[in-house]
C-alpha cells in the first residue's frame, strides 16, 4: 500500500449479526460512536480493537469518564443507563456469540407479559463458558437450536415457542395459560405447529410436560379481565363445572363468561361499575335482548359474593347449569 493510500475500512460485527465498516482514519471517539450508537450506547473491547483502537486509548477513556465499564469487556457511553433494553444489550454482549435473551426476558420482549424482566435472563449453548454477571442469570442449554433464535428490536432472543417452554419450567399452570392466550390468540405470534416442534426437540427440559399438557387443551382464549373474574374461573375449575368461554362476544355485547351449549352467561358485577341507575337499567335491557334474540339466560353475581362467599357462588352456578341442561335437554 502506498503512503498516500488511505487505510482500508475495518469490518466490525454488531450484536444483531450485521457487519459495519469503520474508517480507521476517523477520530477515535467517532469510531467508538459508530459502533455504540447501533447498540444502545454499548460496545465491547473486542469491537473497539476491531475498529483499530489501541488498548491504551480504551484505558484513558475509562479513566477519564468517556466510557463506563458495565461488565468485563463491555462498556457504555455516559448518560445511556436509562436507554430501553440497555441492560439486555450489555448482557448479550458480555455473554458472547450464540447468546440469546430467554426465559422472563424473552417473555417480556415479545410482550407476552407486561413490564421489564429483572434480572436479565440469557441462554448460551451448553458448551460455552458463560461469565458471572451482576444482574444477569445465565442459563446453559444443550437443546438450543438455530430454529429457537430470533432477532427482535436488534436483540437476539429465543422464539416465542422456546420462550414458552422455558417459562413453563418455573411458572404455575394459570400463568402459562395466560402466556398461551397472548401468543396464540391475542397477538398470533405463533401457531401450534411451532409449539409442537419445540416440544419434539425439548428432550428432558423441565418445562416440557407442563407446556405439552396445557397447550394440548388450549383451543380457545381463557383470558379474564379482572381479579373477581379470575377468581370465579378458578372456582369453576375447582368445582369441576363445565368450563365457559371468558370474554365472549354475542350481539355486540362482551360477556364475562359464556357457555354456548347451555345458552348461559354469567356477569360479575361490581358496584363501582354497575351501581348507577343508568347502568342498572342498561344491564337489564341487555339481558332481556340476549334472552329474546338468542335464548341466553344471564346469571349476575356480585364481586363481593365471588370474593367472600365461594360456596354460595358455586352452588348457584351449579344450579343454573343443571337448570339449563334440563331445559335444553327436553327440547
Amino acid at each position: 500500500m502506498s503512503e498516500t493510500e488511505p487505510p482500508a475500512p475495518r469490518g466490525v460485527r454488531l450484536l444483531d449479526g450485521r457487519r459495519i465498516s469503520v474508517d480507521p482514519g476517523a477520530a477515535i471517539d467517532g469510531r467508538i460512536l459508530a459502533v455504540a450508537e447501533r447498540q444502545r450506547g454499548r460496545v465491547t473491547r473486542a469491537q473497539l480493537l476491531a475498529c483499530g483502537i489501541d488498548p491504551a486509548a480504551i484505558v484513558r477513556r475509562l479513566r477519564g469518564g468517556r466510557l463506563d465499564r458495565v461488565h468485563c469487556g463491555v462498556y457504555a457511553l455516559p448518560g445511556t443507563a436509562e436507554v430501553p433494553f440497555a441492560a439486555e444489550t450489555a448482557a448479550l454482549l458480555a455473554c458472547g456469540a450464540g447468546a440469546v435473551l430467554s426465559h422472563h426476558s424473552a417473555i417480556t420482549l415479545w410482550r407476552l407479559r407486561p413490564g421489564t424482566a429483572r434480572p436479565v435472563h440469557v441462554t448460551i449453548p451448553r458448551e460455552s463458558s458463560g461469565p458471572v454477571l451482576e444482574g444477569v442469570v445465565v442459563h446453559r442449554s444443550r437443546i438450543l437450536a438455530p430454529a429457537d433464535a430470533r432477532v427482535r428490536h436488534g436483540l437476539p432472543v429465543t422464539s416465542p415457542a422456546r420462550a414458552l417452554l422455558d417459562a413453563a419450567a418455573a411458572l404455575p399452570d394459570r400463568d402459562v395459560e395466560r402466556l398461551l392466550d397472548e401468543a396464540l390468540f391475542a397477538q398470533r405470534l405463533l401457531g401450534r405447529e411451532e409449539i409442537a416442534d419445540v416440544l419434539r426437540r425439548a428432550g428432558g427440559h423441565p418445562g416440557r410436560a407442563r407446556l405439552a399438557r396445557l397447550a394440548d387443551g388450549h383451543t380457545r382464549p381463557t383470558r379474564t379481565e379482572s381479579p373477581p373474574e379470575e377468581r370465579l374461573l378458578g372456582l369453576i375449575r375447582q368445582a369441576g363445572l363445565p368450563e365457559p368461554q371468558p370474554q365472549a362476544s354475542v350481539l355486540g355485547y362482551r360477556l364475562d363468561f359464556y357457555w354456548p351449549e347451555l345458552r348461559l352467561a354469567v356477569e360479575v358485577d361490581a358496584y363501582g361499575t354497575h351501581g348507577s341507575p343508568a347502568r342498572f337499567e342498561g344491564d337489564r335491557r341487555r339481558d332481556a335482548r340476549l334472552l329474546a334474540e338468542k335464548g341466553i339466560v344471564v346469571l349476575r353475581l356480585t364481586r363481593a359474593a365471588v370474593e367472600e362467599r365461594a360456596i354460595e357462588v358455586v352452588a348457584a352456578l351449579a344450579r343454573a347449569i343443571a337448570q339449563r341442561e334440563a331445559a335444553l335437554g327436553g327440547r
